[in-house]
């Protein structure tokens, strides 16, 4: 079964089982989660600092293009493919868009 790609306008949130937190020995930071533990390179742990569930997925990429001055098309597949690994996982919730305030 395949999930459908995280929308525009969806909202990531790293999961309630997972926790940011930085290894003792490396002091490098790591996803934390039942089953094991994910190393972070810079950009992961940019990318997942800004999951909190209230940012767009564009606004998400919009921040990282504009913070590291890549085009946002590039960001976008890069950003997109990260946070499906970990939602395969089942490390990332996506909340639906906030309803608009007409």
């Amino acid at each position: 079964m395949t999930r459908e790609a995280i929308p525009a306008d969806g909202r990531p949130k790293i999961a309630s089982r997972a926790r940011l937190q930085t290894d003792r020995v490396s002091g490098k930071p790591m996803l934390v989660y039942p089953e094991g533990l994910l190393m972070l390179n810079p950009t992961g742990l940019a990318i997942i600092t800004l999951c909190t569930g209230d940012t767009t997925l564009q606004d998400i990429v919009a921040n990282l293009a504009g913070r590291y001055q890549v085009p946002v098309s590039q960001v976008i597949s890069e950003v997109s493919d990260f946070l499906e690994r970990l939602r395969a996982r089942n490390l990332l919730e996506v909340l639906e868009p906030k309803p608009s305030r007409e």
